[in-house]
Parts: C-alpha cells; structure tokens; sequence
C-alpha cells in the first residue's frame, strides 16, 4: 500500500479535534464544579436592619456528614458582636443556629440559606427582629 505524505496530518488534525471537542464538552456538562460543595470556609455578606448596615462575615467548618460549625462577626455602624453558629448542610439548604452576647443578654437566633452556587447562598436571618434577607459570598474567589 502506498501511504501519501498527507495522510499522517490529516490523522493528527483529527485526533487534535477530537480532543478539544471532548475537552469543551466536558467543561459545559459541568463537570468542573463538584455535585455537591461544601460550605466550609469564609463567607461575607451585608444586610440592612431597623435602617443600619449590617456587615455580616462567617467562618464555617463542614463535616463529611453535613454538620456545620463555626463564628460569626456581625458589624452595625462602629459595634461590632461575635458569636457562635452550629447547624446542618444538607445540600442546597444550609441551616445554622447563631447565638451571640448582646450588650450582655444571650441573643439566639437563626440562618436558613439554600447554595445557589459553590460560591453564593442566598438566604435570610432572625436574630430580634422580623427575618432579614442575608445574601453570601465566598471570600478568596
């Protein structure tokens, strides 16, 4: 059989094709982001109540089974309160119970979020007052 110098590039445009189409199509199946992600680490967010800013940070730590635990700091204007948080990841619902020293009482109160992303949950919180919308994002992406 006579092989014609044009058919070795041929064959190696072929299988460099093919790679990048498998490449791409893996990349839009999703399969770079994990099924389920964890909710272990630093995560910001900012809310709004009785008319001040909230500047909201959380530190959290998940275990392989979904338990969650960790801190808080919540800053209002030139106060700033730290607290401790305990709950569950069952994914997409992220639920914590926040407990904090408040001007000397123990307040407890609640997180009930759903992960909207590895790097976002959205959801709310009630500590005295009526439930406030509190949106989070992950800190060092």
């Amino acid at each position: 059989m006579i092989r014609s110098p044009i058919q070795p590039r041929l064959i190696h445009r072929l299988v460099a094709l093919l790679s990048v189409a498998a490449l791409s199509s893996a990349c839009e199946n999703g399969t770079v982001e994990p099924e389920n992600p964890t909710v272990t680490g630093n995560w910001v967010g900012t809310g709004v109540s009785a008319g001040a800013l909230e500047e909201w940070s959380f530190d959290l730590e998940e275990a392989p089974a979904g338990t969650v635990t960790g801190s808080f700091v919540l800053r209002v204007e030139r106060l700033v309160f730290s607290g401790t948080l305990s709950g569950t990841h069952e994914y997409p619902a992220l639920l914590l119970d926040l407990d904090m020293t408040f001007f000397g009482q123990i307040v407890s109160g609640s997180y009930r979020g759903q992960l909207t992303s590895p790097e976002s949950i959205e959801g709310e919180y009630q500590l005295v007052d009526d439930p406030q919308t509190l949106d989070l994002e992950r800190l060092g992406t």
